[in-house]
């Protein structure tokens, strides 16, 4: 990337922060969500997503971002999300890593745990990730 490249996720209207997406609206979620908003210079977050009703639209509110939704492939689909963070259940990270490294985010994913707690042996997604 150049100094005349568009910044991949970048915001509208001259924004230079990078679009970065939040799957899990739980407390690591809220932390993580805060960080993004407040805390991280050059990030923004671009969009919340939760499958419990309410709870997406609930941190997405209280952070100031308007872009929540029940489905964590709708948030992945996004141009806008450059980056991901999951922080959902240890029990969805693999797929949900997965996920994202389909919808081009694999070079810029990070998971709350190690995405292999409940799987013995080394998953797609840490091959996809590698």
């Amino acid at each position: 990337m150049t100094e005349t490249d568009p910044i991949p996720g970048a915001g509208a209207g001259g924004d230079t922060s990078v679009g970065v997406g939040l799957v899990g609206a739980g407390a690591i979620g809220a932390f993580h969500g805060e960080s993004l908003a407040w805390r991280v210079p050059g990030a923004r977050l671009a969009g919340v997503a939760d499958p419990a009703p309410g709870a997406a639209e609930g941190l997405a509110a209280r952070l100031g971002c308007a872009r929540a939704t029940t489905d964590p492939a709708e948030l992945l689909g996004d141009p806008s999300v450059y980056a991901v963070v999951i922080a959902a259940p240890a029990r969805f990270h693999a797929d949900l890593v997965e996920a994202a490294a389909g919808a081009g985010k694999a070079a810029a994913v990070f998971c709350e745990k190690p995405v292999t707690a409940l799987r013995p042996k080394p998953t797609a997604s840490q091959a996809t990730s590698a």
